[in-house]
């Protein structure tokens, strides 16, 4: 666990950013991932929440930062920020330290969301997955379809794979299957298999390129100074078609969901739920699908996503949902703060 004064330390320095000023009804604050992630958020759902409501929607660009920044705002009793766009764990991580606030369902309309991304504090934003991805200049042949495979790989080409690093969720989950597990024994997670994993990862450990935010994943694909690893389906698709000779495999891929949360002291509440009920329209959630190949939170959005193509990028279509693995969000949420002091001690060793 973090020390105390390592945490007072960062939410000072956090709340000197996240400040103090007065606010107004016609205004919405959005915190996200940056990059052109969010340049699509920006052109798919804030943009046209503007128009449509009236008001400015300022975005931030905090990536991992968000939830410590979120932790701050409630724990000072101001800020600016309304809504993150948040990891998973994140929902069950600041439920239990009582960061958000519980979605207003007379205001947000999700009868046309799936159930699994409907919580008491939280919607879905869109199904997102880690997978296989692969350089097709590489693997003229035969690519890697097994984490298993990806690891033989890193041991005999030293930094040629690229891992994401910055928590040990989904490498650990990753790793669990390269140490032979299949999908349907990976979870419940439990310290023997945790070992297990980190005894995985020690085989790679030295071997592989640890990246940490999507920027730079990127840039490792798309420079091909990596030509295999861990990495975003839905990012990997746009460097596709800006030319990358890259491919995705669904096979032991890891999918999840991100989630809207709402700030406990959000200055702009009404404008939060009213925000998150458009985003998640069948209509925004097909023209943001298309943009992203993320995967739609609402069932009645693939109806409107005509190209089969973009369909079958899409990791909860069902083809490739049925091959990947369904990520234990609320394991992790609880288990964060220490599974990431142990993966840090294990980045140091």
């Amino acid at each position: 666990m973090r020390s105390s004064l390592a945490a007072g330390a960062l939410a000072t320095a956090i709340l000197a950013l996240v400040g103090c000023s007065g606010q107004t009804h016609d205004k919405l604050v959005v915190d996200s991932w940056g990059g052109w992630f969010q340049e699509q958020q920006r052109a798919t759902m804030f943009d046209p929440y503007e128009r449509e409501a009236g008001i400015q929607v300022r975005d931030l660009s905090d990536g991992e930062a968000q939830f410590a920044k979120a932790k701050a705002q409630v724990e000072s009793g101001h800020g600016e920020i309304d809504i993150i766009h948040g990891d998973a764990s994140w929902l069950v991580r600041g439920e239990t330290e009582g960061l958000w606030a519980p979605i207003q369902y007379d205001i947000v309309d999700v009868s046309q969301v799936y159930a699994d991304v409907v919580e008491d504090v939280s919607v879905g934003i869109l199904y997102w997955s880690f997978n296989i991805v692969y350089n097709t200049n590489a693997f003229p042949d035969g690519h890697p379809t097994t984490w298993a495979e990806v690891w033989e790989f890193a041991t005999e080409n030293p930094g040629r794979v690229a891992m994401w690093g910055a928590r040990p969720n989904y490498a650990v989950e990753a790793a669990l299957m390269a140490a032979g597990y299949d999908m349907q024994t990976v979870y419940p997670l439990t310290e023997r298999k945790i070992q297990e994993a980190f005894g995985s990862l020690d085989r790679i450990k030295d071997k592989v390129i640890w990246y940490e935010t999507g920027a730079q994943g990127q840039k490792l694909f798309f420079d091909e100074e990596v030509v295999l690893g861990m990495f975003y389906a839905g990012d990997t698709f746009a460097l596709i078609d800006d030319g990358a000779p890259l491919d995705v495999e669904w096979n032991q891929g890891i999918y999840t969901r991100d989630y809207w949360l709402v700030l406990k002291n959000a200055p702009h509440l009404g404008n939060a739920m009213r925000f998150i009920s458009f985003a998640s329209r069948p209509e925004i959630q097909a023209e943001f699908a298309s943009a992203t190949s993320y995967g739609p939170i609402n069932k009645n959005a693939f109806g409107l996503i005509e190209d089969e193509d973009t369909l079958r990028r899409l990791p909860s279509w069902p083809a490739n949902k049925d091959k990947q693995l369904s990520y234990d969000f609320r394991w992790w949420g609880y288990h964060d703060y220490e599974m990431i002091e142990r993966w840090n001690n294990w980045l140091r060793r």
